[in-house]
């Protein structure tokens, strides 16, 4: 190629380096609540609330504040992980979605990959502020592009929750005291009680076995131990408990937790108190589920950590584990900052926060099976 044909195509890419930089979108970082899902090599995040940065910095108790001191949030948009990425660099890969979205503005949802293609997101529910709509059912398609708001049989009463599917049946599991059952092919409901006290601010896994573990969260009585663990079996829908064993981690709520390879469930943040928002000491712990007891330990990080957080999102891909935004104990970052973090779990005994993300061969599976949450040996997600 001819000297003068080379610098036009260097020119040409520099140029559309550059015209990336100038049009790339930037989520509004500050944001809580808020719901993520990994669908091939995107991670898709929606909701959350986005605090008023001012007036929150001054708040001492969070429990019961006004709404006014946030606004819902109606973003959508996604993470796309298809080419390498550092985060201590301006973040190119984002894309909003925002214009397409037919939720109200909205927080605190059960959000889900969950359809029969491995390509469908189902919402359901959540804080929409002052009116609910009708129909509390979202899904968005991620190869057509489109969100439908159908009409479900059965549509229990709106609440804030959180969601796990099987995709063995094409069931969403979500928990509010009783456990609600969306099948996303028939769009009917079912409903199944049971003797565990409501609570929120927890996590749900899917196990290979079926079980669905509930991690943590805040009842009548406060933030739950970690030792008694309720599991929900999705094969005969009956409640079970199991006393794990190993390390005692602190009470905590609105953590994360992700299933990795090995049937080990990394939880990771969360608070102590809901009204102060006090963070756990150890905000990395790891639930071993690979056997007849379950047992938790502490993890091992050999690198600096963020500050702790909670209100975030946890989604892994591949061997990393990408946090985004949430609350942290030290400060309310602003919207210019990036709240994106990276763990890399590869080594079970030596976990490191990194700030670049490499997608394996270039290229992330069409659904993590160790994931959401995100988000067995049938697919799942945990949040």
């Amino acid at each position: 190629m001819p000297s003068s044909g080379k610098i036009c195509l260097f020119y040409l890419y520099y140029f559309n380096e550059l015209l990336k930089l100038i049009l790339a979108f930037t989520p509004k970082n500050t944001v809580w609540g808020h719901n993520s899902a990994l669908v091939g090599s995107k991670i898709y995040y929606t909701g959350g609330v986005i605090p008023n940065e001012t007036i929150w910095k001054s708040v001492i108790h969070f429990e019961n504040t006004p709404n006014q001191l946030c606004t819902q949030s109606k973003e959508f948009y996604y993470l796309d992980l298809s080419s390498p990425f550092k985060i201590n660099e301006a973040i190119t890969s984002w894309v909003d979605l925002s214009s397409s979205s037919i939720i109200p503005p909205h927080s605190w949802s059960a959000f889900s990959l969950c359809g029969s293609d491995n390509s469908t997101l189902v919402m359901f529910g959540g804080d929409f502020g002052v009116t609910n709509p009708v129909n509390l059912v979202f899904i968005y398609d991620t190869k057509t592009l489109q969100w439908s708001n159908p009409i479900t049989s059965g549509q229990p009463l709106n609440v804030a929750t959180r969601g796990v599917c099987d995709f063995k049946t094409g069931k969403m599991y979500m928990f509010a005291g009783s456990i609600y059952v969306l099948d996303t092919k028939a769009l009917t409901w079912g409903v199944f009680g049971g003797s565990i006290p409501y609570r929120f601010d927890y996590t749900l896994t899917l196990l290979p076995n079926g079980n669905i573990v509930l991690i943590g969260g805040v009842d009548a009585s406060g933030t739950a131990n970690m030792f008694t663990l309720p599991l929900y079996n999705v094969n005969n829908n009956t409640w079970y408990s199991m006393n794990a064993t190993g390390y005692l981690p602190t009470p905590r709520g609105h953590h994360s937790s992700v299933l990795s390879e090995g049937g080990r469930i990394i939880v990771y943040g969360g608070y102590t108190n809901r009204g102060t928002l006090i963070p756990v000491s150890d905000d990395l712990v790891v639930l071993d589920t690979d056997g007849p007891i379950f047992i938790w330990s502490k993890a091992n990080v050999s690198t600096l950590s963020p500050p702790s957080r909670c209100y975030h999102s946890a989604t892994l891909v591949d061997h990393y584990m990408i946090v985004a935004f949430g609350r942290n104990d030290f400060y309310l970052p602003s919207s210019t900052m990036n709240e994106i973090y990276i763990l890399d779990i590869s080594d079970k005994f030596d976990y490191k926060w990194v700030i670049e993300f490499k997608p394996v061969n270039n290229n992330t599976t069409d659904h993590n099976p160790f994931n959401t949450t995100t988000e067995s040996s049938y697919k799942f997600f945990t949040y």
